[in-house]
């Protein structure tokens, strides 16, 4: 599969920490926060330049 050259990866920890923060927030009923958050990383995935979201980058 070809890939845009503005995609980000996510390193297999950071990926992790995403899950368990997801986990946390949805655990403690804050579905809002969940859903933003991952909104803010499918930005970042896609190159969004107005992501919020900064990370060093694998490529």
């Amino acid at each position: 599969m070809a890939r845009s050259n503005g995609l980000h990866q996510v390193a297999s920890s950071t990926l992790r920490t995403l899950e368990q923060r997801l986990s946390l927030l949805e655990e403690e009923g804050r579905f809002e926060c969940a859903y933003a958050l991952r909104m803010e990383v499918a930005d970042w995935l896609l190159g969004a330049r107005d992501a919020n979201l900064s990370a060093p980058s694998l490529t």
